[in-house]
C-alpha cells in the first residue's frame, strides 16, 4: 500500500477510497480514524494546558494563533497516522478485516442458493 502525504482536511480522498478494493479502503479509513482520534487527542491536550495558562500572559495566543496550532495539530496527527507508530490503524484493519472475509463469504453462499433455487425445474400442477 502506498501512503501519500495528503492535506489535513482533503475531501477528494473520499472519492479515491470508493474506488479502491475494501481492503485497500479499509486500511485507508482506518489510517484517516487514527489520524483524527491523534488529533483529538492533540486538542484535549491543548485545552487542558490552555486552562493552566495566565489569561494576562503576553504569551497567550491569540486567534489566529490558535487557528494555526490546529491546523498544525491535524498535519502531526496526519504524519503520526501515515508512520503507524500506534498501532491501531492495524488493529482496526484486523478487526474489521476479519468481518469483510465473513461477509464476503456469506453473500457468495447466498448468490449460489439463489442459482441453485432458480435451475430447478418448475413442476406443474395438474388438476384433477
Amino acid at each position: 500500500m502506498k501512503i501519500e502525504q495528503s492535506q489535513y482536511l482533503d475531501w477528494q480522498e473520499l472519492n479515491t477510497i470508493k474506488r479502491q478494493s475494501p481492503q485497500q479502503g479499509l486500511e485507508q479509513a482506518a489510517e484517516q480514524f487514527e489520524a483524527m482520534f491523534l488529533q483529538m487527542v492533540l486538542k484535549n491536550m491543548r485545552t487542558a494546558t490552555d486552562a493552566l495558562r495566565d489569561p494576562d500572559s503576553p504569551f497567550t495566543p491569540g486567534p489566529q494563533q490558535t487557528m494555526m496550532r490546529d491546523w498544525h495539530d491535524g498535519q502531526i496527527a496526519m504524519s503520526m497516522a501515515s508512520q503507524g507508530q500506534t498501532g491501531l490503524r492495524e488493529l482496526m484493519v484486523n478487526q474489521l478485516g476479519g468481518l469483510l472475509k465473513s461477509h464476503a463469504g456469506t453473500v457468495a453462499n447466498i448468490s449460489e442458493s439463489s442459482l441453485a433455487a432458480f435451475s430447478q425445474p418448475l413442476r406443474v400442477a395438474k388438476n384433477g
